[in-house]
């Protein structure tokens, strides 16, 4: 009962369609039953069905108004003839035939806006989601796995959960007129009836509760595959280089049999329903055909009473069916909806507190305070005690995986300490709101991030509007203007995914860019030279220097021939400082410093 509740959840924003829906649903019940019923007056003048006896005085109603009825239309036979008669019954007929299928119309379209509406809410909910989730959720989950939730997740939501709604809205509906009809036709009949229905019902409960487990272990084998074709996209060079492709093709075949196994049986279990929901219908028909007749036979029920009660229990067949498959359905996508829901419910541990502070200006000193961060239970930063006056440019320097790029991560609050703070002007981070932090700083990394888009975009990212102006500027300062000028395009000219139209320098210059646009007090350099050739590198030093001019810096070098300017220099080993100082001091106290200095070559 509570996925039902959790996905009625999704659609009750939209009362105004789910009303509409059901005003619709049921004027089309009652123009069915018309429809129905005027079918049997044309059967009497077609084969001349004597009119009922008188029924008596305990007669029941329906049988009364069957009389009626019947007397009504042979008075009308005996005024105007047979064919008058079935030429108006026909009319009839076509005219609630129509109604019936405009109100079934209406009915749909009222519910189309819920197949896509919530699907469009929920991609926006986990868009907006994946944006705040910290940046230790990433590291935990698979990008592959995140894609197929936010898509093919989403799509069984809206054609099989959503979808399965018109029918739990409609076809209750439907049953609910068709058995009211039924009662009033033959209450012992009906009865009889539905003794049959609770076995049915137990039997289709239990193929949904296995489908609804075999469609999550499917969903949780397809984000598998997704993954491994990520990774192979991502890595193909790599595949090629090292003859990796069977290594790679037997994982991926691995992984495709099992998930063909998987939906093999989910399908098989899948559509087992229809046909298991129609051989009980049509048995319970055949029951109702002997119990009916035998009825008719002894005299206590009409003949053309009998025959409009068969084609109105032969009616709730379909929306029967409709609402089993609707269970089976919303089984099978509550598998989906319950992994979209992992994503919208992990912990946001890195957001605001309830009254932030806003950082509106940098005025005095960035601050590490007994610092310490564990990941995974390991401690990866040990008490770390840092003071960075404003205008000055610190390096961290070291062995790798001793700390560097933590530190850095915690600047930036991608991460919150595990003990200690980290402070700007004596606050600490997590007391100022996030967004009024990160406007003052700028990041600059190893990897160059640019997105599928313009030139112009990439350099003015996060900023409203385009100042032209400020981006050639930027590109100047940045040594990239010459090269953006050679572009088809020019500054129009769209980068590719993750910037593959452009070499290493050019999207580090770049980047670069992007940085001296937004034009932060703060700056973060996470070795944004390492992977780059000698003239790139000559380029993009050059605009990195002009870049730190006036600004506080944080710099993270594996060059260390890049960062001998740098007013402090700070070795960071095994998560603690080893030594700080200037290139000298630490030149002539003969540490770890001098040692990484002389296996690069250079004094």
């Amino acid at each position: 009962m509570n996925k039902f509740r959790e996905i009625f959840a999704l659609v009750k924003v939209y009362p105004s369609s789910l009303l509409s829906n059901l005003v619709f649903n049921i004027l089309n019940a009652v123009f069915s039953l018309f429809t129905f019923a005027a079918i049997v007056p044309f059967l009497q003048i077609l084969f001349k069905i004597q009119t009922p006896a008188l029924p008596d005085a305990n007669a029941s109603s329906s049988a009364k108004l069957w009389y009626q009825a019947t007397q009504w239309l042979d008075q009308y036979i005996a005024n105007y003839g047979q064919i008058s008669a079935l030429v108006w019954m026909c009319c009839g007929i076509v005219v609630l035939a129509l109604l019936k299928n405009i109100v079934g119309y209406l009915s749909v379209m009222s519910i189309a806006l819920l197949r896509t509406a919530v699907s469009r809410d929920l991609r926006e909910k986990l868009y907006a989601k994946i944006l705040r989730l910290p940046m230790s959720y990433y590291s935990n989950e698979r990008k592959g796995d995140i894609v197929s939730r936010m898509t093919n997740d989403l799509n069984e939501i809206e054609f099989s959960v959503i979808g399965a709604v018109e029918s739990v809205f409609k076809s209750p509906v439907l049953i609910l007129s068709y058995l009211f009809t039924l009662f009033f036709l033959s209450w012992k009949l009906t009865l009889f009836a539905l003794i049959f229905l609770p076995i049915s019902g137990f039997l289709i409960s239990v193929i949904a509760k296995s489908l609804k487990n075999a469609a999550k272990r499917g969903k949780s084998s397809h984000s598998d595959l997704v993954s491994i074709i990520d990774e192979t996209l991502t890595g193909i060079r790599i595949v090629k280089v090292f003859n990796a492709e069977k290594q790679f093709r037997q994982k991926f075949d691995r992984n495709n049999d099992f998930y063909f196994r998987l939906m093999h049986r989910l399908y098989r279990r899948e559509y087992l329903s229809s046909p298991m929901s129609e051989f009980i219908a049509l048995s319970v028909i055949s029951i109702l055909l002997f119990v009916g007749g035998s009825i008719v036979i002894k005299g206590e029920l009409g003949g053309g009473l009998l025959i409009f009660y068969l084609l109105v229990f032969s009616q709730i067949i379909p929306p029967a069916r409709a609402l089993s498959d609707a269970v089976f359905k919303i089984n099978k996508g509550y598998a989906s909806l319950e992994r979209i829901k992992e994503i919208l419910q992990a912990e946001e541990t890195i957001s605001d507190r309830p009254d932030p502070i806003q950082l509106n200006e940098f005025k005095h000193s960035i601050e590490f305070k007994d610092v310490r961060f564990a990941y995974e239970g390991k401690e990866v930063i040990k008490g770390i005690n840092l003071k960075i006056e404003k205008g000055q440019t610190i390096a961290l320097v070291g062995p790798s995986g001793g700390g560097k790029s933590t530190a850095a991560s915690l600047l930036a609050r991608f991460y919150d300490p595990t003990q200690g703070q980290v402070l700007i002007d004596g606050i600490s981070l997590k007391d100022y709101e996030l967004e009024s932090v990160r406007k003052h700083m700028g990041f600059v990394s190893q990897d160059s991030i640019l997105f599928n888009d313009s030139v112009k975009n990439n350099i003015a990212l996060g900023s409203i509007g385009i100042q032209m102006d400020a981006i050639i500027r930027a590109s100047q300062i940045a040594n990239a203007d010459e090269f953006i000028q050679k572009l088809e395009g020019k500054y129009e000219f769209v980068v590719g995914e993750g910037g593959n139209k452009l070499s290493g320098g050019q999207k580090q210059r770049l980047s670069i860019a992007r940085a001296i646009f937004k034009n932060p007090p703060i700056l973060i350099l996470d070795e944004a030279t390492s992977a780059l050739d000698t003239q790139s590198e000559k380029l993009v030093q050059d605009a990195i220097n002009k870049l730190m001019e006036n600004r506080t810096s944080l710099v993270i070098a594996h060059r260390l021939s890049t960062i001998q300017k740098a007013d402090r220099i700070v070795v960071i080993q095994n998560g603690e400082i080893a030594e700080q100082g200037t290139h000298d001091e630490l030149i002539a106290a003969g540490g770890v410093y001098k040692a990484l200095v002389e296996m690069q070559n250079f004094n």
